[in-house]
């Protein structure tokens, strides 16, 4: 026993001695080691944020797991199924457009009401392919054609798995679409299959479906050539107008744009939807539509029996700074669920003649406001806007909590 913890003692010295000589040749191969990893790291981030921000060049399979399991855990392929199809889908970063497309067209509520559904989820590659006239087209009609195209990526009622996917089906909107193995109406390829929310299997596709209704039957064109021409440049011309809101910052102009927009949108017709569904019709709210939506709030604000929303339009949006946006907007449930708060108040409406003093608002923040002034960030720019369940003012700044 005494010979080997001799052993062990002469072993033990020979390594520090070892260790002294080359102290500096491993100090410099440390710092040289650290430098790596922390450029590899650099170099992962980057890459990490290249890819999300690229969404539309992710097509294949491989690649639609491997950023979908790299996203926010809500938006995983295992995170989708604590959340209703709507929900889940606003967290999953390679169906950011289909998002979008679903918040426009106002059928959130729809979705994630439903009790069970299989829909064919377009990703962000297959937009991108996607004809942009007839998107745009698409876009611009948010209630009839948008409407039309993503019924017929929803079967309802029930939950199909892929194994079972075989036949005709009647869509969300009536329409009949064909299944053959993975073959979609068609058009399309299931490339990722059997995503599991609260309540829908979802199939990601890579190619947007175009209903019967809308291309014609057997393929025949819906169209003449200069009947498509006029269209698109009619749409086109509507199209400018919705995609510089961000510019449009007076009341004048603002009122303009929403009441040149759909009926659904304007100041009259935003009184017959609740609040989260009115404001997806509003040509100068499409940003707040889009955080709304991606922080799952939608059913909880057309629920609500009464409500005070201060409303930043687009032009406020672009005026915030970027980072701050871009953080809130990482961070659904949290910062971007606490930023909105901030603009909702709770229990009662209130017209902007009777606005003065302090309030609680949604997130249990105090704002006060002081004539026009809201919290000392914004101005109201259009007040006492109307919807079924909420008054709506539009403001010109986004308001940021304290917190």
């Amino acid at each position: 026993m005494l010979k080997l913890r001799t052993l062990l003692l002469v072993m033990v010295l020979a390594v520090v001695a070892a260790a002294c000589a080359a102290d500096d040749s491993a100090d410099e191969t440390a710092t040289g080691a650290s430098e790596t990893a922390t450029e590899a790291a650099m170099d992962e981030e980057m890459t990490e944020e290249a890819t999300a921000a690229d969404s539309s060049t992710i097509c294949d399979a491989d690649g639609l797991v491997a950023a979908v399991e790299s996203g926010p855990e809500d938006g995983t392929l295992a995170g989708m199924a604590d959340d209703p199809v709507g929900t889940a889908a606003s967290s999953n970063p390679v169906l950011t457009t289909l998002v979008t497309a679903v918040s426009e067209a106002g059928l959130v509520d729809t979705l994630n009401s439903a009790e069970a559904l299989t829909v064919f989820a377009p990703t962000d590659c297959a937009f991108a392919n996607f004809d942009q006239a007839t998107l745009e087209a698409a876009l611009a009609d948010p209630t009839g054609l948008l409407t039309t195209v993503l019924g017929f990526h929803v079967i309802a009622g029930e939950q199909i798995a892929s194994a079972d996917l075989s036949g005709e089906y009647e869509t969300f909107t009536g329409e009949t679409i064909t299944i053959d193995g993975t073959s979609v109406a068609g058009q399309a390829e299931i490339v990722v299959p059997d995503i599991q929310t609260a309540n829908a299997t979802v199939h990601l596709i890579d190619t947007v479906l175009v209903p019967p209704s809308v291309s014609g039957a057997a393929g025949d064109e819906a169209m003449t050539d200069d009947a498509m021409t006029d269209e698109a440049m009619t749409e086109e011309t509507t199209d400018a107008a919705a995609a510089d809101s961000t510019t449009v910052c007076d009341t004048d102009a603002i009122v303009a744009a929403v009441q040149g927009g759909q009926s659904e949108g304007t100041l009259e017709g935003m009184a017959d939807d609740p609040v989260a569904t009115a404001a997806s019709n509003n040509p100068v709210l499409t940003t707040l539509v889009t955080a709304v939506g991606a922080a799952g709030l939608g059913d909880t604000l057309n629920s609500a029996e009464a409500l005070t929303v201060f409303a930043p339009t687009d032009c406020a949006f672009a005026a915030l700074d970027a980072d701050t946006l871009q953080a809130a907007l990482d961070d659904p449930s949290g910062l971007l669920t606490q930023v909105l708060g901030l603009h909702v108040i709770v229990g009662e409406r209130i017209a902007s003649a009777d606005l003065s003093g302090e309030y609680e608002t949604f997130t249990g923040e105090t704002i006060t406001i002081d004539g026009t002034t809201v919290a000392g960030q914004a101005e109201i720019v259009v007040p006492d806007i109307q919807t079924a369940n909420a008054t709506v003012h539009l403001i010109d700044s986004v308001l940021l909590p304290s917190s």
